[in-house]
């Protein structure tokens, strides 16, 4: 197994193009072994500097949108708004397939994970419009709720 702490040093080089090939070897790897890879990368975000925190984000977008659940996992867990602000981001990356996981998020016992769902999905304006629209349907009203709310901050006040 690759040790990555040696791709996660070259993140902070003063070369822009270390940096940029370090992020590249990071997704590579964790295309391959994506459980793993995504944990540790976002074990590593957790602590880095906010500069840092910006490629090892890049690497997990780079990773592709087979990653979503696994975010979402450590979403679920994490009370940082920081940390869940760099997971809106990632996860608003990979567009209209992260949609319904997104709403699905909606549904967490995680006031943050939920925030954070609602932060993503306000990133993708229009594109969430019609499956929040449909989420302010659903029988469960914390879900209901956080769709409204969501499409308020779109601006959208009447989506009956």
């Amino acid at each position: 197994m690759t040790d990555l702490k040696v791709y996660f040093n070259f993140l902070g080089d003063k070369s822009l193009a270390t940096r940029h090939a370090a992020v590249e070897e990071i997704a590579t790897i964790g295309r391959a072994n994506p459980k793993q890879i995504v944990h540790d990368v976002i074990t590593e975000l957790k602590s880095s500097t906010l500069d840092i925190r910006w490629y090892l984000g890049r690497s997990l977008v780079k990773m592709g949108p087979e990653i979503i659940p696994l975010i979402l996992e450590h979403a679920e867990m994490e009370k940082d708004m920081d940390v869940q602000k760099y997971f809106s981001a990632i996860l608003a990356s990979f567009d209209e397939i992260a949609i319904p996981p997104l709403i699905s998020l909606f549904l967490s016992t995680n006031p943050t994970a939920r925030g954070m769902a609602s932060m993503a999905l306000e990133q993708l304006e229009t594109k969430a419009i019609p499956a929040l629209i449909e989420a302010t349907h659903n029988d469960d009203p914390q879900v209901k709720l956080c769709a409204e709310l969501t499409l308020m901050k779109l601006n959208i006040f009447d989506c009956k």
